[in-house]
């Protein structure tokens, strides 16, 4: 029996997971295999993967070599994205083929569209022909969509059975099958037509036909919408499954709620980084040069937008800027509040993205909404900064030229913030990537340009 412990909870656990590490490295220079396997029986296998993450590659070749294919399925399923792929591609075909075998359907075909089409070509040509056959199938569809997330084994039975017979029927089952809470029903047209839950068929009389506590009003997806939708419906009717039929309303296989909860996970962990300016770094082992290929462009990018345009355009000004000194004391809160104002916007709108709104809604209420904001905020900060200037003895002229810029700032920085992901989303392109360092340098070259432009007009001679 495995005995879990919570990944990465507290300082106990990691010095435990690391004292593991460093056992099993001895005992593998010393070529121990037996012991080396006997140390990592009873793991669970999310704890074993956070011992074998503190190895080196060939190390975790070595293990999943010699490991028991079933177990060790288990294992490199909860290992990170990267991880997995080294030890797929430095197995031999043979073992490789085995481990896929022996996990769920929907993992193994997502971990082969993840392989170089050539190592994938080659481990499916191992495989067993009627598992290779239903990784195919899957792999047909692309990984970001509902048939590369769902899993073929579903439980379907007819609905012309009864409960006695359906329970019976589940005796049957084989392990592979993903049984979860629901059972689905089909038609004699092999056409999806009701669901019932476990605890439903339990506690039904026996004799009931299935038609008559069946569910017939059914919430399910296309093979060809996203995962940001399948995540969506899951969490809109709290379902612990959802069925993903083809266009006859055939069920295809279903998608779980643990599925959907690692693609939003690490979703989220990529947004986060996106917003960052930067990428999710997979493992522990990451040395220097990774992290810095990783970040360097990004932050040469927007060193380059910062110095080129926003360095050209201040240069423009300069001339301005000497005979009113005091435009420079403002620069700093117009491109504060430029970034802010933005950042917010675009946050605000990916969050409707992400809830599945549609974009006709989110051009209707969250970019007028967000227009709207920037341009209030706009007013009472212009506002501000006109009464500021005033109390520091500046000119009328001045005062108002630095209001009205931040005003129309305000305004566009907001507008930009929510537009450009919205028509990121609209073109089917990440809405993130419209967001983090991009949106502050386009917003900085915004905030100055509407600034000098705006205090060359009001001020010139």
């Amino acid at each position: 029996m495995w005995h879990a412990s919570p990944r990465g909870a507290g300082k106990k656990m990691k010095e435990r997971t690391r004292v593991l590490a460093e056992s099993l490295r001895s005992l593998l220079e010393e070529g121990k295999t037996g012991p080396v396997l006997a140390l990592l029986d009873g793991l669970h296998p999310s704890d074993a993967a956070d011992v074998l993450g503190m190895l080196n590659p060939e190390e975790r070749v070595l293990l999943f070599s010699i490991w028991d294919a079933e177990y060790s399925s288990d294992v490199l399923r909860e290992m990170d994205e990267e991880e997995q792929l080294e030890v797929v591609r430095g197995l031999a075909g043979d073992v490789a083929a085995r481990i896929l075998e022996n996990m769920n359907p929907d993992d193994a075909a997502d971990l082969l569209g993840r392989l170089p089409s050539g190592a994938a070509h080659e481990i499916l040509g191992t495989l067993d022909p009627k598992v290779a056959g239903k990784l195919k199938k899957l792999l047909a569809h692309g990984r970001e969509t509902a048939g590369g997330l769902m899993t073929p084994e579903a439980m379907r039975l007819s609905d012309e059975l009864t409960v006695g017979e359906v329970l019976e029927a589940l005796r049957l089952v084989p392990e592979d099958v993903e049984l979860i809470y629901y059972v689905y029903f089909h038609d004699k047209d092999q056409r999806l037509s009701g669901v019932c839950s476990l605890r439903e068929l339990i506690m039904a009389d026996p004799d009931t036909p299935v038609k008559e506590i069946m569910h017939t009003n059914l919430v399910t997806i296309g093979p060809d919408e996203s995962r940001e939708k399948v995540a969506a419906l899951i969490d809109r009717y709290d379902l612990l499954s959802l069925p993903v039929v083809d266009g006859e309303g055939r069920l295809l296989g279903i998608i779980t709620v643990d599925d959907v909860m690692e693609v939003v996970e690490r979703e989220a962990k990529e947004d986060i980084m996106s917003l960052a300016g930067t990428v999710l770094e997979r493992g522990e082992g990451q040395d220097l040069h990774s992290l810095l290929s990783t970040r360097i462009p990004w932050l040469a990018g927007a060193f380059l937008v910062e110095v080129v345009l926003v360095g050209s355009l201040l240069r423009w000004g300069s001339g301005m800027m000497r005979d009113h000194v005091a435009l420079i004391f403002f620069i700093p809160v117009v491109l504060m509040l430029a970034s802010t104002l933005s950042l917010q916007s675009s946050s605000r709108m990916l969050v409707e993205i992400r809830e599945g709104s549609g974009i006709g809604f989110l051009l209707r209420r969250r970019l007028v909404l967000e227009t709207f904001l920037g341009l209030a905020f706009g007013t009472v900060a212009g506002l501000v900064i006109f009464l500021l200037a005033r109390t520091l003895g500046e000119l009328s002229r001045l005062g108002v030229a630095v209001a009205i810029a931040v005003g129309i700032t305000c305004l566009l920085a907001s507008f930009l913030g929510a537009a450009l992901p919205a028509f990121l989303g609209a073109l089917g392109r990440d809405p993130v990537k419209a967001s983090g360092p991009r949106l502050i340098s386009l917003t900085d070259v915004v905030g100055v340009l509407i600034y000098l432009l705006v205090a060359r007009l009001l001020l010139a001679r």
